[in-house]
């Protein structure tokens, strides 16, 4: 079995209402020089410029991914995607997709009520947060509410943190995921690109802090993307058992993406534990 762990497929509000479809590729631009550096060679992704779930699952298929989990996304800049259509959705393809609820931090206590919800209601097994997109910090003492519901429903925390997330890149330095995790040692903390560029000191953290899970996606698998090695290198070390494989769809293509991170220079037995027993163990599949 291979899991993506990250994936946010065209459907209604993914493709309506957030600023991830249509996507791009490089031809859809004027000229080379225009094309953003994620959008460039990124692959066979029809299904991501014409919104198209059957070519979702066409290319889901022919890159050889058996299950995607679905990371929902409520913020005021890049969308807000309502937990109920991925419940919906997971719901029609319960083989194919599990899901992560999206989680609004305008509002704790709404929020606390929502995450809850989600949980009871849906089965979701985690909930997707993203600080930097309302100005805060992973380590804000108002997100305390949201981690203390977490633990006390044994739900996984997965962290958007990036160059991209949050008004400058000190959004992204794992230092407030460190205090995070060690006030929560009991919960599972995921962190989707790995806070790239921060990637050593990342790698740090995650060193010390063995509740933290990292999947850098696009930033480990695309040819020459700086300090990719970096996560490589710890993968076939100490975070054998603490890396996961995700694509990052639409940002880059389901199929391109399997194929570069197979390309990589992992051990066999490590690629194993990244493609899928990692996320089966915690995911408790």
């Amino acid at each position: 079995m291979v899991i993506d762990f990250r994936s946010r497929p065209p459907y209604k509000s993914f493709a309506t209402n957030t600023a991830l479809f249509p996507r791009k590729v490089d031809e859809d631009f004027e000229s080379p020089e225009l094309v953003p550096a994620l959008n460039m060679n990124s692959g066979e992704m029809e299904s991501a410029r014409t919104c198209d779930m059957d070519l979702y699952f066409q290319e889901m298929e022919k890159a050889g991914i058996d299950l995607a989990v679905i990371h929902g996304r409520q913020t005021p800049t890049e969308g807000y995607v309502p937990n109920d259509e991925i419940a919906e959705l997971v719901a029609k393809y319960p083989n194919k997709l599990l899901g992560f609820a999206g989680i609004d931090l305008s509002d704790i206590p709404a929020a606390v009520r929502e995450i809850e919800r989600t949980a009871k209601e849906f089965g979701f097994k985690g909930v997707s947060i993203e600080p930097g997109y309302f100005g805060l910090y992973t380590d804000d003492e108002c997100l305390t509410p949201i981690y203390d519901k977490c633990q006390e429903l044994g739900l996984i925390v997965s962290l958007t943190d990036s160059i991209f997330v949050g008004p400058d890149m000190s959004y992204a330095h794992p230092v407030h995921i460190q205090r995070i995790a060690n006030r929560y040692p009991d919960v599972i903390f995921t962190v989707d690109h790995g806070c790239w560029p921060f990637v050593q000191e990342a790698l740090g953290m995650a060193l010390i802090c063995p509740n933290v899970y990292l999947f850098p996606d696009f930033y480990c698998y695309i040819p020459n993307m700086p300090f990719a090695d970096e996560y490589m290198k710890a993968a076939n070390y100490f975070l054998k058992y603490r890396m996961l494989f995700a694509t990052g769809y639409p940002i880059r293509s389901m199929i391109q993406s399997m194929e570069q991170f197979r390309a990589l220079p992992f051990r066999e037995d490590v690629l194993e534990q990244l493609l899928s027993e990692n996320a089966k163990r915690i995911l408790k599949l």
